[in-house]
C-alpha cells in the first residue's frame, strides 16, 4: 500500500485549520505546529508539534528541521509568516538530502514577489503602469523624494519592502511626519528595507486584485478580480467578488497580470494587486502575493473551486494546469461572494486590540443558505471537552471570517448584514462587529462607491449605523406570566437588569480588604470588613459592566458607581495601573508588549520628559503604536513592571511625573 503525502502546516489559526481540511479531503497525513494557549487549529491534524515561542514561526532553519523530522513530503506556508522567504523555500528543494517539496512558486519568484522594489521593476520591463516611487535609507532620502515629485507631492506612502496586512506601512501627509513614519515601518520590517511611493488615495481609489493560479510550465490563468477597498489603516476589512467596476476597467488589470505571471512562469497561487481609479479607469500595479491570500474564499465562492486544493495538487509531480482547473470561460461567472473579518479589535477604543479568554458559550457563529465561516475560535475532531481561546498580542486579531454568496450583489449585501448580526461573541474580547454592519447597511457601499479611504472618512456614520442594526428586542422571551405581571405584584423591580449573573437591588455584600504581598513569617494584618448593597442597578453586564449606586458602610451617603472589566491578557506579573485622577500619573492606553522607552524612563537618576515626546512605543501583533507625554515633567519613578520586553496591560502606570504643566493622561 502506498504511504499518502504527509504535509507540514506552517501556520496557525483559520488558514491551518483550512489546509488540513483540503490535505485531509485529499487523503493527506497532516502535521500542525502550535504555541501555548494557542492550539485549537492543531487539534484538526493528525500530529502536533508544540513550539516554544511564537518567534519559532518565523525560524525556517527550526520549522525545516520539524518537517524532516516528522518525514513530511511537503511543507504549506499558509499566509504571513515565511509564505513570502525565499530562504525558507529554498530549504525544500527537491533532492537526495531533502526531498520535501515547498508549496507555493519558485524560489526565484519569490525573490522578485517578495520585494516590492523588484515587483515595481518586473512591471515596468513589461509596460506596466506603476506609481512614482523609490528605495529609500534614510529620512533625507525620503525627503529627496518628495522634492523631486514636484509641488503636489504629498501624501506618499512609506512601506516596508516585506510588509503587508496593514503592517510596515503609514501615510505621510507632511514633511514634519516623515522622521515617525519611517521609524515605524523601519521597526516593523523583518528586512529592514524600506522603500517610498507617491500616494493614490481618496475619492475614486480602489483596491483591486487579481487571482493567478499556474502550474510552473508557463500556462496561467486568472479567476477574476476581487474588490478589497474597505480598508483602515492598510487592514482589509471587507472584501469582495468580482469587483464593482465596469469590464472596461477590469479587463486592463486581468492582462496585465497574465502578462507579469507567464513571464515569471508562476507556480501555484498568486494575488497581483493594483490601484484603480473608478472614475477615470486609471490604474497602477501595486504588488504581487505569491501565496494564498485571506480574501481567496470569495473567488472560491463566485467560482465553485477549492482554492487551496489547486494549490496543493499543483505541488505534485506531472500536474498541470489542465487538469486542476475546470474549462475557463471567458465569461465572468454570475454572483456575488462577500467577506467579512471579525476581528478582535474595540471601534470605540481606536481599534485597540481586545485581549483576552473565549468560553464556548460566549461565541456562536452564522450559518444558512449560502454563508459559510472559516474560524479557528472551533473545536476540531481530537480537542478536548471544555476547550477555551486566548486572543494575545502576539498573533493577528482575525478571529473569524464570515463569508457569503448570493446570485446579485443585493441579495449578497442581504446575506452579509443578516450573517453578521448572527455573531455573538459575548465574553471579555470585543469585536467590530457593529462596524461591520454598518459597512454594508451604508448607501455607499450598496451603490459601490466606497474608496481606500472612505472607511476611515466616515468612521463615527458607520460605527452609529452598525450600532443601530443591533437594536435588542424588549423582553425578547418573556412568558405569559411575566409578561402579565402588573407593576403592583411582589417581584424586585429589575429594571436594566440585562446580564447572565443574577444581581438584583437589595443584594448585599461584605467587602473584606486587607494588604497583599506580606510575607509568610510576618504577622497576618486585620482585615477591614465593610458591608456594600447594590441600591439600584443601572446596567447590569457582568462580568463586562455594572453600574448603579450603593449603600456601603465606606460612606454615609450612597455612591454611584461603575465597573468595568478589564482584559484577562497574560501580562507581566509585577504592574500598577494609573489613577486616571491623578495628572502626574501617565499612563498606557493599550496592551501590548514595550518595544521602546524614552531615555529618561531608563536613567537610574529619572530625567526630563517634554510634553508630545514619545513616552513609550508598544507592539501589539506586530504593529507599533506610539504613545506621547501628554504634559512635561521630571520623571520621579517608574510604574512596576515597567521595561522593554514586558507585556502590560491597558492602563498601566509607566510613570510618575513631577509635573511642570497641567494636564491629563496620555492618549495615543
Amino acid at each position: 500500500m502506498t504511504t499518502p503525502p504527509k504535509v507540514l502546516i506552517a501556520n496557525r489559526g483559520e488558514i491551518a485549520i483550512r489546509i488540513c481540511r483540503a490535505a485531509t479531503e485529499l487523503g493527506w497525513q497532516t502535521v500542525a505546529l502550535y504555541t501555548e494557549k494557542d492550539a485549537s487549529h492543531a487539534y484538526y491534524a493528525d500530529e502536533a508539534i508544540l513550539l516554544d515561542s511564537p518567534t519559532k514561526y518565523m525560524d525556517p532553519e527550526h520549522i525545516a528541521d520539524i518537517a524532516r523530522r516528522t518525514g513530511c513530503t511537503h511543507v504549506h506556508p499558509g499566509y504571513g509568516f515565511l509564505s513570502e522567504s525565499p530562504k525558507f523555500a529554498s530549504l525544500f528543494r527537491q533532492g537526495p538530502s531533502s526531498p520535501i517539496t515547498f508549496i507555493g512558486p519558485s524560489v526565484e519568484t519569490l525573490k522578485i514577489a517578495s520585494d516590492k522594489m523588484l515587483s515595481r521593476e518586473l512591471a515596468v520591463s513589461l509596460d506596466v503602469s506603476v506609481a512614482p516611487g523609490a528605495r529609500v535609507s534614510s529620512v533625507e532620502d525620503v525627503h529627496q523624494f518628495v522634492t523631486h515629485l514636484g509641488h503636489i507631492a504629498y501624501p506618499i506612502v512609506i512601506k516596508a519592502l516585506d510588509g503587508g496586512g496593514g503592517r510596515g506601512i503609514r501615510i505621510v501627509n507632511n514633511a514634519t511626519e516623515v522622521a515617525d513614519a519611517y521609524k515605524r515601518c523601519l521597526n516593523e520590517s523583518p528586512s529592514k528595507q524600506i522603500f517610498v511611493e507617491k500616494a493614490l488615495v481618496g475619492p475614486g481609489w480602489k483596491h483591486i486584485e487579481v487571482q493567478i493560479v499556474g502550474d510552473g510550465q508557463g500556462n496561467v490563468a486568472h479567476l477574476w478580480e476581487r474588490e478589497c477597498s474597505v480598508q483602515r489603516r492598510f487592514q482589509k476589512i471587507v472584501e469582495m467578488a468580482p469587483s464593482t467596476l465596469p469590464r472596461v476597467a477590469a479587463e486592463p488589470l486581468l492582462e496585465a497580470a497574465l502578462k507579469m505571471a507567464r513571464h515569471l512562469q508562476y507556480a501555484g497561487l498568486g494575488t497581483f494587486e493594483f490601484l484603480v481609479n473608478s472614475r477615470s479607469h486609471e490604474w497602477v500595479f501595486l504588488e504581487i502575493n505569491p501565496r494564498i491570500q485571506v480574501e481567496h474564499t470569495v473567488t472560491e465562492e463566485i467560482m465553485g473551486i477549492d482554492l487551496v486544493r489547486v494549490q496543493i495538487l499543483l505541488s505534485t509531480s506531472g500536474t498541470s494546469l489542465a487538469t486542476v482547473l475546470p474549462q475557463h470561460t471567458r465569461a465572468p461567472p454570475p454572483g456575488y461572494a462577500i467577506q467579512l473579518r471579525i476581528v478582535a479589535e474595540d471601534p470605540h477604543k481606536d481599534f485597540r486590540l481586545s485581549p483576552g479568554e473565549i468560553a464556548p458559550h460566549e461565541v456562536s457563529w452564522p450559518s444558512g443558505n449560502g454563508t459559510r465561516v472559516d474560524t479557528w475560535v472551533s473545536a476540531g475532531p481530537y480537542a478536548p471537552d471544555g476547550l477555551r481561546w486566548t486572543v494575545g498580542v502576539d498573533f493577528d486579531s482575525l478571529l473569524a471570517k464570515v463569508i457569503v454568496h448570493g446570485s446579485m450583489f443585493e441579495e449578497a449585501t442581504a446575506k452579509a448584514l443578516r450573517a453578521v448580526r448572527e455573531v455573538r461573541v459575548s465574553g471579555e474580547v470585543k469585536t467590530n462587529r457593529d462596524i461591520l454592519a454598518g459597512i454594508v447597511s451604508h448607501t455607499d457601499w450598496q451603490s459601490g462607491s466606497v474608496h481606500t479611504r472612505w472607511l476611515e472618512e466616515h468612521l463615527t456614520e458607520i460605527i452609529h449605523l452598525g450600532e443601530t442594526k443591533f437594536q435588542k428586542r424588549r423582553d425578547p422571551l418573556a412568558s405569559s406570566a411575566t409578561a402579565n405581571t402588573s407593576p403592583g405584584t411582589s417581584l424586585k423591580d429589575t429594571t436594566g437588569v440585562t446580564g447572565t449573573i443574577l444581581l438584583q437591588p437589595g443584594s448585599s455584600f461584605q467587602l473584606s480588604i486587607s494588604p497583599a504581598g506580606e510575607s509568610a513569617s510576618s504577622p497576618q494584618p486585620v482585615a477591614q470588613k465593610h458591608n456594600v448593597v447594590l441600591s439600584t442597578i443601572g446596567h447590569n453586564a457582568f462580568p463586562d459592566q455594572l453600574s448603579g449606586t450603593l449603600a456601603t458602610s465606606l460612606s454615609p451617603t450612597p455612591l454611584a458607581f461603575s465597573l468595568i472589566q478589564l482584559s484577562s491578557i497574560s501580562t507581566s506579573s509585577q504592574v500598577e495601573f494609573a489613577n486616571a485622577q491623578d495628572p502626574t500619573h501617565l499612563s498606557c492606553p493599550l496592551a501590548g508588549k514595550i518595544v521602546e522607552l524614552h531615555p529618561a524612563l531608563s536613567s537610574a537618576s529619572g530625567g526630563f520628559i517634554r510634553a508630545g515626546e514619545p513616552l513609550i512605543v508598544v507592539t501589539v501583533m506586530k504593529m507599533e503604536s506610539v504613545v506621547n507625554a501628554p504634559v512635561s515633567g521630571k520623571v520621579s519613578r517608574l510604574g512596576k513592571g515597567i521595561e522593554v520586553g514586558a507585556v502590560i496591560p491597558e492602563g498601566s502606570l509607566v510613570c510618575v511625573l513631577d509635573v511642570q504643566s497641567a494636564g491629563g493622561m496620555a492618549k495615543l
